[in-house]
Order: C-alpha cells, then structure tokens, then sequence
C-alpha cells in the first residue's frame, strides 16, 4: 500500500480539465519539432528530447509545476483498418517490459500523460501494418492506473507503464551532454504560449559558431485522439 501522504498527494494533483490546449500543444510540439529535426536527429527517435523539453517549457511558460518526463512501457491502438497497436516495449513472457533499448518517453502532470511524440505515429509505424494515413492528433489523457484491464486490441486503447529506474538513468544520460540542455535552452527561449505570437525562425548556433537559422515546423496538428 502507498504512503499516506502520496496517495493524498496523487489524489490532490489530479486535475479534471486538460492541462494545455490543442493550440498549446501544437506549438510545442512544431518548436521542439524544429530544433530536433535542424540537428539532424531522427524526431521519429527522440522521444527523450520531446519529454524533457516538453516538461520544461510546460514548467517555465505554463506554470504547471509538476510536469515531469517519464519512460517506460507505451502502447496505443491508433484505430486503423487493420487495428494496428503500437507499442514501445518488449515481450518478456505474458508482459511487456521497458529497457535501454526499448522504450518511450512521454510528459506526466497534474494526473494527465501528454505526448508530444504522437503527432509523428504516422511516420513510425510500418507501412505495410497500419493499414491508412495516421493522423497528426494532440495526445492528451488522464493517467490510466489499472493497465492490467487494458487490451491493445481495443480500438483507441491506450498504456502506460512507468520505470522510474529507467527514467532516472535517461534522464541522467540526458543531462550529461550539455549539447542537450542548450538545445532545450533554445526551445526555451523561441517558444511563446499561446495566444502571444511566435517568431518564425530562431538563430542556433553550430559547434563552430557559425549561426543557422531553424523555422518552425510546418507539421499542423488535425485533432485529438
């Protein structure tokens, strides 16, 4: 049984409304989107990036304190004709279990997962499995604590489990590059919560000082799952 005072806390923290907007959300993901694609990076691969730096700005600009990354177990039935899961994991018996290798970063607070990764499902999931265009929705639900009643197979069923050892050894992988903490300081420093206008472009510098300028993504978000 959980402590007393965490299960009052847990219950206090929950919240009934969403904590960010459909315009909130899409503006963090096309500014976060755009400094990790001007690195090069795979944005398909940086869940860890779009987690951290998502809490981060969710902290400083939303003032919603308790925004944190988390990594672990994920899957999402995303409702296509072949009723295609996907899933961020491994088997390991009748369960699925999170490791270095296999695993998904999302942002957690205030009761609520949000993930910035989801509007790039489309660009992850094999071609041949899921059957149709995925489309580019906010995700933004309450945390589901009783995942073992939940079936992937379900359509527009979702799963998190966390690892909180996992988490702190990313988190911590994270933080030792400082390459890392100064691309979340430029996110910091570009994005605007909304209704406030967003510049277009942003100056980062490369490792020679040389400046290139980075234009916001141009990926728009269509719904909600």
């Amino acid at each position: 049984a959980l402590p007393i005072s965490t299960t009052a806390e847990t219950l206090m923290a929950k919240r009934a409304t969403p904590p960010i907007t459909l315009p909130e959300y899409e503006r963090l993901f096309r500014t976060i989107h755009a400094v990790v694609a001007n690195e090069q990076g795979d944005p398909t691969k940086a869940c860890l990036f779009f987690a951290v730096a998502g809490a981060y700005l969710l902290k400083r600009h939303h003032k919603l304190s308790s925004a944190c990354p988390v990594a672990g177990v994920a899957g999402y039935n995303l409702r296509t004709p072949t009723n295609f899961a996907i899933v961020f994991g491994r088997q390991e018996g009748d369960t699925l279990v999170a490791d270095a290798d296999h695993f998904h970063c999302w942002v957690e607070v205030d009761g609520w997962v949000i993930d910035l990764m989801a509007p790039l499902f489309d660009d992850m999931a094999p071609a041949e499995r899921k059957g149709a265009v995925i489309p580019r929705f906010m995700f933004q639900k309450p945390v589901i604590a009783d995942v073992k009643s939940i079936s992937l197979d379900t359509p527009g069923a979702t799963l998190h489990i966390p690892n909180d050892r996992l988490t702190t050894e990313l988190i911590q992988g994270f933080t030792e590059k400082p390459a890392h903490s100064d691309l979340v300081r430029v996110c910091d420093q570009w994005y605007a919560r909304p209704p406030r206008k967003i510049a277009p472009s942003i100056g980062i510098e490369d490792q020679t000082g040389k400046a290139k300028e980075v234009f916001l993504s141009s990926v728009r978000i269509a719904g909600v799952w």
